[in-house]
């Protein structure tokens, strides 16, 4: 039976993605089709911050810094006449930078200390953009619309970076380095002690997720034509890129593109239902989720087929180094 579902996972892939091609194409709303959009984008970050909080072990809240970094990258680039597909490299060049810059002194700090770090980082750096006039300060930045906008075109942008995103951290999770980053997640210093070098490879994952960030914000800042620090820089934004895996099921590639969509869909149901409460609402379904299931979604879903005697999942990098999965009671 594992097999056989195994066999059928490429299929069930290829098949929603060529539904979610042609989406465009069966008259959808412009409504629908900006929260699709905007689900791809969150499906981009919160693949990018699972790389590093999930399979890393590395909680960080300070990832609306590469998020808004790429966007007024982007933004910037746009302006100057450059073409949008090179300035999404742009993005990621930035971001990356970015993330050696503030990943050389921060991660030498282990537990809290790391996440505190990441906070002030994020703080701190929203604050300066509030007061960079070169870049439009808090009044924000508008972005040129060369020509006229097509939705669809974002659509598939938006689509396309959450393709990468999938793709990246499959070939992480299936490699020697991403079975060196669960590693590290388990015990940094026994990881050392096999020879992995843990603050070399906490570098370049924090790097690569910082770039997939960034590519996600500077998508939505072409898709947008306008940003600004207290949105693209916020505390809320990080928050709600951490939240995404947490929700869906943190360390699993489909848990985070589960927990994006969810997230995004339901976020935009609250705010439309019940504008005045809707923080509200969403703190109390999160905390129902961490509490009941802190698998997250995806762990609901393996416990459901558990219990009706199919295991959808084979042995993967943790069963392979620990001989258990968080299910079984392993904490991260």
């Amino acid at each position: 039976m594992k097999r056989l579902i195994a066999s059928f996972q490429p299929l069930f892939a290829a098949g929603i993605l060529l539904v979610v091609l042609l989406l465009p194409i069966l008259g959808l709303t412009p409504n629908v089709i900006r929260i699709l959009f905007i689900t791809f984008v969150w499906i981009t970050a919160s693949l990018a911050w699972n790389l590093l909080g999930g399979v890393a072990g590395q909680v960080s809240f300070g990832f609306a810094v590469f998020y808004g970094l790429g966007a007024y990258a982007a933004a910037l680039m746009i302006n100057a006449g450059v073409n949008p597909a090179l300035s999404f490299v742009g993005s990621a060049a930035v971001a990356a930078l970015a993330s050696f810059l503030i990943g050389i002194p921060t991660f030498r700090l282990r537990g809290p200390y790391f996440a505190i770090a990441t906070i002030g980082v994020s703080e701190a750096v929203r604050v300066v953009m509030n007061n960079i006039s070169a870049v439009g300060g808090a009044g924000g930045l508008r972005v040129t619309e060369r020509g006229i906008f097509h939705q669809t075109e974002h659509y598939y942008s938006g689509l396309a970076i959450a393709v990468l995103a999938v793709c990246v951290s499959l070939l992480i999770e299936r490699s020697k380095f991403g079975l060196a980053l669960r590693a590290i997640r388990q015990d940094e210093d026994a990881a050392a002690d096999i020879g992995i070098n843990p603050f070399r490879c906490k570098l370049w994952i924090h790097a690569i997720a910082a770039a997939l960030t960034g590519v996600a914000g500077g998508v939505f800042a072409d898709y947008a034509a306008y940003i600004h620090p207290q949105g693209v820089f916020a505390f809320s934004t990080s928050v709600t890129i951490l939240l995404m895996p947490v929700i869906g099921g943190i360390g699993t590639i489909w848990g985070a593109v589960l927990g994006a969509a969810v997230v995004t869909i339901v976020e935009e149901q609250l705010v439309a239902v019940f504008p005045q409460v809707h923080l509200l609402l969403y703190g109390l379904l999160l905390m129902l989720i961490v509490l009941l299931e802190p698998d997250g979604l995806v762990g609901l879903l393996r416990r459901m087929l558990r219990r009706m005697h199919v295991d959808p999942s084979s042995r993967g990098p943790d069963e392979a180094l620990w001989g258990r999965g968080r299910l079984e009671g392993r904490e991260l």
